[in-house]
């Protein structure tokens, strides 16, 4: 077992090429898929971050290049200072392991069968003892797992291949938490809160939220109408500037974390700003779109994460289409999906053109497959990618660009929420 101190290998990348001494994710070949791990209660505690690559012309390097791949992503910027659940390569199986975002937050997934290897009990508290948190693929609860029991913080379950209560009583009895990958869903996701499972892989479990179907009505909480009328207003052709600052006016809330917005150092005025009026002119049609959504998430447990989703997704399809109205789409659409919202209901309080509320609500046109094609990147559905004319690898760069340039923002942004 290699000592924790020496360096695992980096492949040749230049550390410095990414924000904080990090290679960036367009350094990273293949496609990077990152799903969240979220709690029944609906908390995104952490990720599981997947690289996939094609065959090399030489099989025998395939290995050495996807442990290389995982050794240069950016985990700062993919996970914040979430859990990150990676699979663990035959190098790291031997203790070539990456460098925790946060220490005892890096959980690496033994594949399945791993308890059939030579002294795999041995070698699972041998990675314990680096500081490894581990997880086992394909639990089935089968005796020849046992004895991985207490060296594991996690087990993951497919959904569908078996009773899922007989396995949960097992995993916790041995102390390890149960997290289901699979989920297609919402019955799917009421079995695994039944049966008492800890946590969902890739889907946003937001029971509280579901959303409900095209042509049925929910009762919007406090604010959230009148943030959706803001909406309306800030994705306007020509934005009128006065009638927005009417809007915010009316609601102390606003005018609190707009003013905070705008006298925050990341604006780095020079005097302080005492009106709504003002500020809006110098926060921009953009960053209010982001605060809007912000406090229309401020309920949910995991709103950071969740606005950090909808800026990605945005981010992506502005990118891919090279079209501001691609932003649009991306983040009317999340932002359906984080609140539960039909996306018929958003489009039309927002007022969005024909082309953007069809992109939104069927993915049709041109905006509507750029938005299907990111869609199907967020479920790690390559195949889906594919027809809808992209290329994963790039599709996956482009995203995880934009997923690391979302996240300082909606850092920023929940964090002023919360004052």
């Amino acid at each position: 077992m290699q000592p924790s101190s020496q360096p695992a290998p980096t492949g040749g990348l230049d550390p410095s090429t990414g924000a904080g001494g990090h290679p960036t994710a367009a350094t990273v070949p293949g496609t990077v898929h990152r799903r969240p791990v979220v709690t029944l209660d609906g908390h995104v505690v952490g990720y599981s971050v997947t690289v996939s690559l094609d065959p090399g012309p030489d099989a025998s390097d395939d290995a050495q290049r996807l442990h290389d791949a995982y050794l240069a992503l950016d985990l700062p910027n993919l996970v914040a200072d979430r859990f990150v659940l990676l699979p663990a390569t035959p190098l790291m199986l031997e203790g070539f392991v990456p460098t925790p975002v946060v220490p005892g937050r890096l959980v690496l997934t033994l594949p399945a069968g791993f308890e059939l290897t030579a002294d795999a009990a041995t070698r699972a508290a041998a990675l314990r003892g680096l500081g490894m948190q581990l997880a086992l693929d394909g639990y089935r609860g089968e005796p020849a797992q046992d004895p991985l029991l207490p060296q594991l913080s996690f087990v993951l379950v497919r959904h569908a291949s078996g009773p899922l209560a007989p396995l949960v009583h097992a995993a916790h009895a041995g102390q390890a938490r149960v997290l289901v990958t699979g989920l297609t869903d919402r019955a799917a996701e009421d079995e695994c809160r039944a049966a008492g499972v800890d946590g969902l892989v890739g889907t946003s479990a937001a029971p509280a939220e579901a959303a409900p179907a095209e042509g049925t009505t929910r009762v919007f909480r406090a604010g959230e109408a009148q943030c959706l009328a803001l909406l309306h207003l800030l994705h306007e052709e020509e934005p009128d500037f006065g009638a927005i600052s009417q809007v915010i006016d009316t609601d102390p809330v606003l005018v609190l974390r707009v003013l905070h917005l705008v006298n925050s150092g990341a604006f780095a005025l020079r005097h302080s700003v005492d009106t709504v009026s003002q500020a809006v002119v110098l926060v921009g049609v953009k960053e209010l779109r982001t605060l809007v959504s912000a406090l229309m998430l401020d309920a949910r447990p995991d709103a950071m994460d969740s606005l950090w989703l909808i800026l990605a997704r945005a981010l992506t399809c502005e990118t891919l289409a090279q079209d501001s109205a691609a932003y649009t789409v991306g983040m009317l659409s999340a932002l359906s999906e984080q609140l539960g919202i039909p996306a018929s209901v958003v489009v039309e309080k927002v007022g969005v053109s024909p082309a953007v509320a069809d992109a939104v609500r069927y993915e049709s046109g041109e905006l509507g497959n750029v938005l299907h094609a990111v869609r199907a990147h967020e479920r790690a559905d390559t195949l889906m990618v594919i027809a809808a004319g992209f290329q994963p690898e790039e599709l996956s760069a482009v995203y995880m660009r934009s997923v690391s340039d979302a996240l300082e923002t909606a850092r920023a942004v929940t964090r002023q929420n919360q004052l």
